[in-house]
């Protein structure tokens, strides 16, 4: 008699995510690790079959069910591999299911891969913290542990969603604008292009700190600048609205490794809200003040929950709420002109850090994303685009290199632009 596989349900925040994966959009992110010496493929291997006895989610496969998808448990054996395929190609296929993510490797860096239907950012990088860690006590005999992530298996796989929806929570109304969108030409074969800048954390948070404002309230309001720079004047009369994730872990106690956060809105009309930097930034302010408070993100958790906990929809066979979920995404995407996730500062142990260089983080996406992290004093931020136009990522940069911020920029569009010239030579 076969033995019974292990399922679980995907968490609310997921459910969209199988039904609108394309090849334009995988939903995929990538999570990189650069170290100070080459990356040993054997040791990363072992440290991987290591780290994911303590993430058992992550030998999960995506299933179809009657009424939804579900992650069932998989002995498909993790294997890491020399990098040879673009940033964030697709990682799930429905007629070949295989796990959820990848780890890759060139050079010093480690890259993490992950569907989103397994993690949110947060939840990804304690996985790549905890392989990261693994790989350097087995590299350099590294002591210690991960003291500031104690969480057991059970809340690393808990459904936070779950735990914190309460029916009677109201949802939050959300005004609906038509949002400026960012047209122009793509890279070929749906290519991701990625420009890395790495900064002085401490040097860009006391700009901030001199206009009054958060780490991320800063960098959006230039995010909206740099937009807004780009625009044609009879485009200023729709609004630039950035999406941002908020991880609710920091309103919620919970340890989960999987997809915990809310999605809140920035939006800034320049005929309206003004055009002057200051400006800006008082509006992203307010924004954050207003619909970061837990009233607020209690009622997101129930706008997400009460989709999954309708009867009605319930009921709904799976082939049938597929094309529904296809619409509602392309009716949510309709409502952005770009979006921006920070993860935060990863914290490793002191004897670990030293054979660190810095962490990273980019997504695949349909419109430019602006996503950072940090490492002791470096910010890694990476604007990731399909589009060939690199304006918005010159301008963003332009403008903390004119408030005498140092900024050391790195991208794969060169390395697009050589394949294209050598293929147009053949």
């Amino acid at each position: 008699m076969a033995e019974r596989k292990q399922w679980s349900r995907l968490d609310n925040a997921a459910k969209i995510f199988p039904p609108t994966s394309t090849k334009r959009d995988t939903k995929v992110f990538r999570f990189v690790c650069e170290l100070t010496e080459p990356v040993d493929g054997g040791i990363l291997q072992n440290a991987l079959e290591e780290t994911i006895q303590e993430f058992p989610l992550y030998r999960s496969i995506l299933k179809k069910g009657l009424f939804w998808y579900y992650l069932e448990e998989s002995n498909i054996r993790p294997q890491v591999a020399e990098e040879s395929l673009p940033a964030c190609s697709p990682i799930y296929n429905e007629d070949g299911p295989g796990l959820l993510f990848r780890v890759l490797y060139y050079k010093k860096r480690i890259n993490l891969e992950v569907f989103h239907v397994l993690a949110d950012g947060t939840g990804a990088m304690q996985f790549l913290r905890a392989l990261v860690f693994s790989y350097l006590a087995k590299k350099y005999a590294v002591s210690g542990r991960l003291a500031d992530y104690d969480a057991s298996r059970d809340q690393k796989n808990e459904d936070a969603f779950y735990k914190y929806y309460d029916k009677t929570g109201a949802a939050p109304k959300i005004k609906q604008y038509r949002a400026y969108r960012i047209r122009g030409e793509r890279l070929p074969g749906s290519r991701l292009g990625v420009t890395e800048g790495f900064l002085s954390a401490g040097a860009v948070l006391e700009k901030a700190h001199e206009n009054d404002a958060t780490l991320s309230e800063f960098l959006i309001a230039l995010l909206i600048c740099s937009i807004y720079d780009g625009m044609a004047v009879r485009e200023r009369s729709r609004p630039v609205i950035i999406t941002v994730p908020v991880d609710l872990r920091r309103f919620f106690p919970a340890q989960t490794a999987r997809n915990f956060f809310g999605v809140i809105q920035v939006a800034h009309h320049f005929q309206k809200d003004g055009q002057g930097f200051s400006q800006v930034l008082a509006n992203v302010r307010e924004s954050f003040r207003r619909q970061l408070t837990q009233e607020n993100l209690h009622g997101i958790i129930s706008r997400y929950s009460v989709f999954e906990n309708n009867p009605f929809i319930k009921a709904i066979p799976l082939p049938v709420k597929i094309p529904i979920l296809r619409i509602s995404g392309l009716w949510a995407d309709g409502g952005d002109t770009a979006a921006f996730s920070n993860i935060g500062r990863v914290a490793v142990p002191e004897e670990a850090a030293k054979y660190i260089r810095l962490f990273d983080v980019f997504v695949s996406t349909k419109r430019p994303q602006l996503c950072l992290c940090s490492l002791g004093d470096t910010l890694a931020v990476s604007v990731s685009s399909q589009l060939a136009d690199t304006g918005i990522q010159r301008c963003f940069f332009r403008q903390l290199a004119e408030m005498g911020i140092s900024v050391q920029i790195i991208s794969n569009l060169e390395q697009y632009r050589e394949e294209e010239t050598a293929y147009a030579t053949v």
